[in-house]
């Protein structure tokens, strides 16, 4: 099935069938999984490989993600001033650089630099994702999109670090990035051939100083942006209170061994691959303003049913059931909020992106750092918070539907 006709349709990539764009453009946006997930299996090997401890191995993640979270507020910028395809190949030939070079590497130091350039570019794919469907796609099509690579990103995530266990378990640490260095190669190979530019030189961006502060103040002042994106960004930190709190929840509040954390894991990412399969059909049969109404039922009668199992019902693997009806809630409203929040900017797509990722690792660090210590030592007090996040995202769409109710009658008004 082609996709129907849109304002980038001139594009040869909008003329691709719905699955081919949604492999190039889902695959694009799991670059961060692959070069962050599968090296989680690694890290007892790297430390007795080189000889160091446990807290030094674990720098390797740390410097990449802040050195990825900090990037993500200048791959938009980057790639609105110099189209989607150079920064996407550039990035890729890093990745495959930096990788042979940590087959190479004999002291963590080696692998701390190394990590920190990777996190500098490995963002890149997600944000491309984002705005490579905002150049070419609208309307309900474009949020079936995102739902589709969104899909495929969930699905990366169960099966590469059983991936990067797997090839650490046969052949060592090493293995892990000798396969990384293979799939950037066919991952640039693929995208040298088949990615289309999709940011006419007509709508580019100059990176000038004053022109960019103009812009990050355009994007970030908008109320329909902030309202939408810091929406979703609650309703994933309230899922990802659940991710911080993993390693407590399983071994001190359910009573298992720490091998067990994917108890936690597998029905989040069960109940986002439901969502995701399910929305293009819900699109389909009700529409995006019924479907978000579904989204935020969910996570209304989630959310009392966790409060209310978290109170009366002892700890037992029962509480894992309403952890992925929540994830199958994110998935049916994630989709609609990002694109609806883009929607205002067509020539800042992907400054407007880049700005939505960082306020979403934002929230998912204070949700890390500084939520889940604070609740993890009962069920009710996480169910608490994520009931108290998902409030917050209820009033903001809340706000959002009031404020577009009073701009339509204004602009009805004579």
């Amino acid at each position: 099935m082609s996709p129907p006709s849109t304002p980038g349709s001139a594009n040869p990539l909008a003329h691709l069938t719905s699955l081919r764009a949604a492999l190039l453009l889902g695959s694009m946006g799991t670059l961060a999984t692959l070069w962050s997930d599968m090296l989680f299996p690694a890290i007892v090997s790297i430390q007795q490989d080189l000889g160091t401890s446990a807290t030094a191995v674990q720098q390797t993640i740390s410097l990449f993600l802040v050195a990825n979270a900090f990037m993500c507020l200048w791959h938009g910028v980057l790639s609105d001033a110099w189209g989607r395809r150079k920064p996407l190949l550039i990035g890729l030939v890093v990745l495959v650089l930096t990788s042979l070079l940590c087959l190479l590497a004999t002291r963590i130091e080696h692998l701390w630099i190394l990590r920190t350039v990777q996190g500098m570019v490995v963002g890149l794919g997600h944000i491309l994702c984002r705005a490579v469907i905002r150049d070419l796609y609208s309307g309900e099509f474009a949020h079936r999109m995102i739902s589709h690579t969104s899909f495929l990103q969930s699905a990366a995530a169960i099966i590469l670090p059983m991936l990067g266990g797997w090839l650490t378990w046969m052949w060592g640490w090493r293995a892990v990035f000798a396969f990384l260095s293979a799939v950037g190669v066919m991952l640039l190979l693929v995208y040298a051939r088949k990615l289309p530019e999709s940011l006419p030189p007509a709508r580019r961006q100059p990176m000038r100083p004053d022109s960019l502060w103009r812009n990050y103040r355009f994007v970030l002042s908008s109320p329909w942006f902030m309202r939408l994106t810091v929406a979703h960004a609650c309703n994933w930190a309230a899922m990802y209170l659940y991710v911080a709190a993993g390693p407590q929840l399983v071994t001190h509040l359910l009573g298992r061994s720490p091998t067990d954390a994917y108890l936690v894991f597998l029905p989040m990412m069960v109940g986002l691959i439901a969502g995701f399969l399910s929305l293009p059909r819900l699109l389909q049969r009700c529409g995006t303003r019924r479907t978000m109404y579904l989204a935020y039922a969910v996570f209304f009668v989630v959310n009392v049913l966790n409060t209310t199992l978290s109170a009366w019902v002892p700890p037992s693997l029962i509480h894992l059931v309403p952890i992925a009806a929540y994830a199958f809630a994110i998935a049916l409203s994630m989709p609609l909020l990002v694109g609806h929040a883009l929607h205002p900017f067509p020539d800042n797509a992907g400054l407007a992106a880049s700005c939505q990722l960082f306020l979403q690792y934002g929230m998912m660090a204070v949700a890390a750092g500084l939520l889940a210590p604070l609740l993890w030592d009962s069920l009710w007090h996480l169910a608490l918070g994520c009931a108290g996040l998902t409030g917050i995202s209820m009033t903001l769409l809340l706000w959002q539907r009031y404020a577009t109710y009073v701009a339509q009658n204004a602009a009805a008004t004579p």
